[in-house]
């Protein structure tokens, strides 16, 4: 006669490497699905980061403008158009009070090549209209006159740093005094 004890730790024996089997194979399941999921989140991540980063670089602020002759009729002169990023800056004053000055320039070109050196050169700018005005008190450039003054150094500081290319004239798009 069979003994039981032998027959049920076969059983047990049996039933454990089956289901050591099963837990292998759930694993290797596990990774065939898991692991292509992951590679696959991943790459959505990489490519809309690098669509994100390409959408953020690829509009450029500028506007040609063609001029028309006597007749109507546009003809080869045109004048470009770059808008400089919004700065704000922080204005000197004797009250003690915080005045924020908001500026918004455009800057007009004669070439449309010119504007590569003008974005490369952008940062100098935008931080040369910083330098300049932040030493400024706000009675210096709250009346036309000081907004006259303020735009032809602006120019003159502009063609010094972008020279050889020559920018022909500063645009205020926006010019606000804010009182904080």
């Amino acid at each position: 006669m069979p003994n039981l004890d032998e027959n049920l730790e076969s059983t047990i024996d049996a039933e454990s490497s089956l289901s050591s089997t099963d837990s292998q194979l759930s694993k290797k399941k596990l990774l065939f699905i898991v692991v292509p999921i992951v590679a696959l989140i991943g790459i959505v991540g990489f490519y809309y980061t690098a669509q994100k980063k390409s959408s953020e670089q690829a509009p450029s602020n500028y506007s040609v403008v063609h001029h028309a002759g006597e007749d109507g009729k546009a003809t080869e002169s045109y004048t470009v158009f770059y808008d400089l990023p919004e700065v704000d800056i922080r204005l000197h004053n004797a009250t003690g009070k915080e005045q924020v000055a908001k500026i918004k320039l455009s800057i007009e070109l004669s070439k449309i090549e010119d504007i590569s050196t003008i974005e490369a050169l952008s940062s100098k700018l935008t931080d040369a209209i910083i330098a300049h005005t932040i030493e400024l008190m706000p009675e210096e450039i709250g009346g036309s006159e000081g907004l006259y003054w303020l735009k032809e150094e602006l120019l003159y500081r502009m063609n010094l740093i972008a020279a050889p290319v020559k920018i022909s004239n500063l645009n205020f798009k926006n010019f606000e005094i804010i009182n904080g």
